[in-house]
Formats: C-alpha cells, sequence, structure tokens
C-alpha cells in the first residue's frame, strides 16, 4: 500500500492502544487528526469476497484489490472497526441493516455505498467476521493498521463519509467517532449530503 515503518502489535486494536497511550488519552500533538475538509487518505486493500462485491463497488470481475480511486459512486460511507471491540460489533449489525436501506432509497442508490476497514484484524478474521454477522456491505483489511494511524484517530469504531472529487481524491464530508446509530436523522443527512453534492459524477 505504499506505507513505510509498518509494525506489528500484539493483541491487535488493544496492542496499538498500549502502545500509544499519548493518542489514547488524547495528546494528539503529534500526529494530524483528519477532520471534515480533508482528503481521506489513499488506501489499497485485497477484495476478500466475490463478483457480488465488484459489482456493487464497480469493480472489473476477478478485480484483486481495491483502491479508492477505483470506486464508482459519488460518496462512500467507511466504517473503521475491530472484530474484538464489541462496540463495533454492535455498529457493524446496524449498519449492515441501513445499507440495504440506502440500496432502496431513491434518493441515495446508485450514488452511495459503504465499506468496512477491520482495523489490525487478518483477511481471515474479516471473512469469518462477514460471515458470522451476514455484513451486507464489503469488509476488508487494514491488518497493520496503517490506514487507521493515517487518520490519527485512537478510538473505534470510526465512520467516514467522503465525497469523490472526480480525479482518484475523495474528501471528508463526516465524521462520526464511537458507537452510533444510524437512524432516520442520519438518512436524512445522508440525503442532503448527495442532494447539496457538486461532485462530479
Amino acid at each position: 500500500m505504499g506505507y513505510t515503518n509498518v509494525y506489528r502489535y500484539p493483541r491487535g486494536f488493544h496492542g496499538w492502544k498500549a502502545s500509544h497511550p499519548e493518542l489514547v488519552s488524547g495528546d494528539e500533538g503529534k500526529r494530524k487528526v483528519l477532520a471534515v475538509g480533508d482528503l481521506f487518505p489513499d488506501c489499497r486493500v485485497a477484495v476478500l469476497s466475490g463478483d457480488r462485491d465488484r459489482e456493487y463497488l464497480g469493480l472489473p470481475s476477478g478485480a484483486r484489490w481495491l483502491s479508492l480511486a477505483d470506486l464508482k459512486a459519488k460518496f462512500v460511507l467507511i466504517q473503521m472497526y475491530n472484530t474484538m471491540c464489541n462496540d463495533c460489533v454492535s455498529e457493524t449489525k446496524k449498519l449492515s441493516q441501513f445499507a440495504e436501506r440506502v440500496e432502496s432509497d431513491p434518493v441515495l442508490a446508485g450514488k452511495l455505498k459503504f465499506i468496512g476497514l477491520g482495523v489490525f484484524d487478518t483477511n481471515r478474521d474479516v471473512v469469518r467476521f462477514r460471515k458470522h454477522y451476514d455484513v451486507s456491505y464489503p469488509l476488508f483489511s487494514d491488518s497493520h493498521g496503517q490506514i487507521f494511524e493515517c487518520l490519527g484517530q485512537a478510538q473505534l469504531p470510526l465512520a467516514y463519509l467522503v465525497r469523490s472529487q472526480g480525479d482518484g481524491n475523495w474528501i471528508i464530508e463526516l465524521v462520526k467517532r464511537g458507537y452510533f446509530e444510524p437512524d432516520d436523522h442520519f438518512l436524512e443527512t445522508l440525503r442532503m449530503a448527495v442532494t447539496d453534492s457538486k461532485a462530479t459524477p
């Protein structure tokens, strides 16, 4: 993925937190926290599922890798989770139902896609997790946490609504830190974002 200084942390996300007490305590002076208006870091992750997901994301049949620049959508909701995080599990189950609702929404269908990135989860962890909870949207592995660390955050779950700028870059439109429930108000927020967007198709 183009990242350097890759480290393996024992106990996954919890090991990462133990190794970064200054971030967990809120001292983020050495790290930029990406916020609304910033570009979401590009990432290249392995496709772990079949052509149904590839079709959903606009990838060619048999594609083995996903880069954000490849996505055929105006907006993407990117969920950062960990399979051992209870709040992440609860949020994922609700987002799975919500994503199906979005697919049938006359304003959002075809314009907004969902993906999940398993922070410090292996490919096998992600595949098992998705199968166990029957998650409706594609899940991928951020196995070493490189993408997560680029965000400057110190908590999970996280969710980002990002908008395509038409040049392969994605700008952050909304950040959800910590557990949230995607309710009717959130659906309306997404509709407004899509309706008001001047993004290039």
